[in-house]
Protein backbone atom coordinates (compact mmCIF):
# COMPACT_ATOMS: atom_id res chain seq x y z
CA UNK A 1 0.00 0.00 0.00
CA UNK A 2 0.95 3.46 -0.79
CA UNK A 3 0.80 6.10 1.33
CA UNK A 4 -0.25 9.29 -0.04
CA UNK A 5 0.06 13.16 0.73
CA UNK A 6 -3.03 15.34 0.15
CA UNK A 7 -2.14 18.68 -0.16
CA UNK A 8 -4.61 21.55 -0.61
CA UNK A 9 -2.95 24.47 -1.71
CA UNK A 10 -4.21 28.05 -3.44
CA UNK A 11 -2.06 29.02 -6.70
CA UNK A 12 -2.05 31.97 -8.21
CA UNK A 13 -1.61 32.42 -11.69
CA UNK A 14 0.12 35.05 -13.89
CA UNK A 15 -2.32 35.18 -16.84
CA UNK A 16 -0.55 35.17 -20.27
CA UNK A 17 -1.98 37.24 -23.50
CA UNK A 18 -0.93 35.39 -26.42
CA UNK A 19 -0.33 37.62 -29.24
CA UNK A 20 -2.90 38.41 -31.74
CA UNK A 21 -0.95 37.01 -35.06
CA UNK A 22 -0.79 33.00 -33.42
CA UNK A 23 -4.21 31.09 -32.44
CA UNK A 24 -3.89 29.04 -29.08
CA UNK A 25 -5.67 26.31 -27.86
CA UNK A 26 -6.12 26.18 -24.22
CA UNK A 27 -6.90 23.50 -21.49
CA UNK A 28 -10.38 24.85 -19.62
CA UNK A 29 -9.03 22.90 -16.34
CA UNK A 30 -5.41 23.86 -15.90
CA UNK A 31 -5.02 26.62 -18.55
CA UNK A 32 -2.28 25.40 -20.12
CA UNK A 33 -1.80 26.76 -23.67
CA UNK A 34 -1.32 25.22 -26.91
CA UNK A 35 -0.22 26.04 -30.25
CA UNK A 36 -2.21 23.50 -31.96
CA UNK A 37 -5.44 21.46 -31.77
CA UNK A 38 -3.62 18.00 -31.83
CA UNK A 39 -1.46 19.09 -28.53
CA UNK A 40 -4.80 20.02 -27.01
CA UNK A 41 -6.00 16.78 -27.68
CA UNK A 42 -3.15 14.95 -26.71
CA UNK A 43 -3.36 16.31 -23.27
CA UNK A 44 -6.23 15.47 -22.72
CA UNK A 45 -6.16 11.88 -23.94
CA UNK A 46 -3.28 11.83 -21.11
CA UNK A 47 -5.46 13.45 -18.80
CA UNK A 48 -8.42 10.45 -19.07
CA UNK A 49 -5.38 8.01 -18.80
CA UNK A 50 -5.08 9.06 -15.10
CA UNK A 51 -8.50 8.66 -14.08
CA UNK A 52 -8.57 5.06 -14.92
CA UNK A 53 -7.94 3.40 -12.24
CA UNK A 54 -4.47 1.06 -11.87
CA UNK A 55 -5.13 -2.51 -11.13
CA UNK A 56 -2.97 -2.29 -7.56
CA UNK A 57 -5.38 -0.43 -5.88
CA UNK A 58 -7.75 -1.68 -3.78
CA UNK A 59 -11.33 -1.23 -4.33
CA UNK A 60 -12.64 0.88 -1.13
CA UNK A 61 -16.06 0.60 0.50
CA UNK A 62 -18.33 3.67 0.12
CA UNK A 63 -18.36 4.47 4.07
CA UNK A 64 -14.63 4.52 4.40
CA UNK A 65 -14.71 7.06 0.96
CA UNK A 66 -17.34 9.02 2.78
CA UNK A 67 -15.19 9.10 5.96
CA UNK A 68 -12.36 10.26 4.26
CA UNK A 69 -14.96 13.08 2.53
CA UNK A 70 -15.55 14.15 6.42
CA UNK A 71 -12.69 14.24 7.68
CA UNK A 72 -11.64 16.44 4.99
CA UNK A 73 -14.41 18.93 5.20
CA UNK A 74 -13.41 19.16 8.82
CA UNK A 75 -9.45 19.79 8.24
CA UNK A 76 -10.58 22.26 5.99
CA UNK A 77 -12.47 24.08 8.14
CA UNK A 78 -9.65 24.07 11.41
CA UNK A 79 -7.63 26.05 8.77
CA UNK A 80 -9.99 28.73 8.03
CA UNK A 81 -9.56 31.09 11.21
CA UNK A 82 -11.35 33.87 12.44
CA UNK A 83 -9.12 36.95 12.38
CA UNK A 84 -7.97 38.72 9.16
CA UNK A 85 -4.48 37.86 10.01
CA UNK A 86 -4.50 34.31 9.16
CA UNK A 87 -6.41 35.55 5.54
CA UNK A 88 -4.25 34.20 2.31
CA UNK A 89 -2.59 31.78 0.89
CA UNK A 90 -3.07 28.14 2.91
CA UNK A 91 -1.76 25.04 2.61
CA UNK A 92 -1.79 21.40 4.28
CA UNK A 93 -1.44 17.86 3.90
CA UNK A 94 -3.02 15.16 4.90
CA UNK A 95 -2.00 11.90 4.63
CA UNK A 96 -3.88 8.88 3.03
CA UNK A 97 -4.00 5.97 0.98
CA UNK A 98 -3.40 6.55 -2.73
CA UNK A 99 -7.03 4.19 -3.31
CA UNK A 100 -8.69 6.62 -0.81
CA UNK A 101 -7.62 9.70 -2.90
CA UNK A 102 -8.47 7.65 -6.14
CA UNK A 103 -11.85 6.64 -4.64
CA UNK A 104 -12.58 10.77 -4.04
CA UNK A 105 -11.14 12.82 -6.87
CA UNK A 106 -11.71 10.37 -9.76
CA UNK A 107 -12.79 11.80 -12.73
CA UNK A 108 -10.76 15.16 -11.76
CA UNK A 109 -7.45 13.86 -11.79
CA UNK A 110 -5.43 16.21 -14.20
CA UNK A 111 -2.22 15.35 -13.72
CA UNK A 112 0.28 12.25 -12.54
CA UNK A 113 3.83 11.70 -11.64
CA UNK A 114 4.83 8.34 -11.99
CA UNK A 115 7.94 8.84 -10.68
CA UNK A 116 7.10 10.25 -6.68
CA UNK A 117 3.62 8.49 -7.35
CA UNK A 118 1.69 12.12 -7.51
CA UNK A 119 -1.87 13.37 -8.09
CA UNK A 120 -2.83 16.65 -9.08
CA UNK A 121 -6.68 18.03 -9.41
CA UNK A 122 -7.21 21.72 -10.32
CA UNK A 123 -10.77 23.38 -8.94
CA UNK A 124 -11.10 27.13 -10.18
CA UNK A 125 -14.17 29.54 -12.02
CA UNK A 126 -17.25 29.76 -11.38
CA UNK A 127 -18.20 26.39 -11.28
CA UNK A 128 -15.27 25.21 -8.83
CA UNK A 129 -17.61 25.35 -5.69
CA UNK A 130 -20.40 23.29 -6.88
CA UNK A 131 -18.13 20.51 -8.67
CA UNK A 132 -16.19 20.15 -4.60
CA UNK A 133 -19.62 20.43 -3.20
CA UNK A 134 -20.81 17.55 -5.30
CA UNK A 135 -17.29 15.52 -4.19
CA UNK A 136 -17.53 16.45 -0.46
CA UNK A 137 -20.95 15.67 -0.58
CA UNK A 138 -21.08 18.92 1.93
CA UNK A 139 -22.72 22.52 1.43
CA UNK A 140 -20.92 24.13 3.68
CA UNK A 141 -17.18 22.83 3.09
CA UNK A 142 -16.25 25.97 1.98
CA UNK A 143 -17.35 28.38 4.59
CA UNK A 144 -17.05 28.32 8.33
CA UNK A 145 -19.33 30.17 10.47
CA UNK A 146 -18.30 32.13 14.17
CA UNK A 147 -20.06 34.39 16.84
CA UNK A 148 -21.43 37.67 15.59
CA UNK A 149 -22.60 36.50 12.09
CA UNK A 150 -18.96 36.41 11.22
CA UNK A 151 -17.71 33.77 8.39
CA UNK A 152 -14.43 33.07 6.81
CA UNK A 153 -14.34 31.15 3.38
CA UNK A 154 -12.16 29.80 0.67
CA UNK A 155 -12.43 31.91 -2.29
CA UNK A 156 -11.79 30.46 -5.67
CA UNK A 157 -13.48 33.27 -7.75
CA UNK A 158 -14.76 36.78 -7.88
CA UNK A 159 -18.36 37.29 -8.39
CA UNK A 160 -17.62 41.30 -8.63
CA UNK A 161 -14.83 41.06 -10.92
CA UNK A 162 -15.93 38.02 -12.91
CA UNK A 163 -12.73 36.71 -12.59
CA UNK A 164 -10.94 33.95 -11.57
CA UNK A 165 -8.41 34.37 -8.77
CA UNK A 166 -6.52 31.36 -7.07
CA UNK A 167 -7.61 27.53 -8.23
CA UNK A 168 -7.09 24.75 -5.86
CA UNK A 169 -4.89 22.72 -6.50
CA UNK A 170 -5.08 18.68 -4.77
CA UNK A 171 -2.15 16.68 -4.74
Amino acid sequence: MTINTLQLRAHYEIPVVPTISQQYFICEICKKLYKTKRGLVCHQNIVKKYNVGREELYTLPLEAINQFKADLVYVIETRLKEHFKHSGKQSFNFPCLESLFFGVFKGYIHYFNLKNGSYKCFFQGLDAYSQLTNLLNNPNWWKKYFNNNQQTFVLLFDEKRKKNLPKLIVE
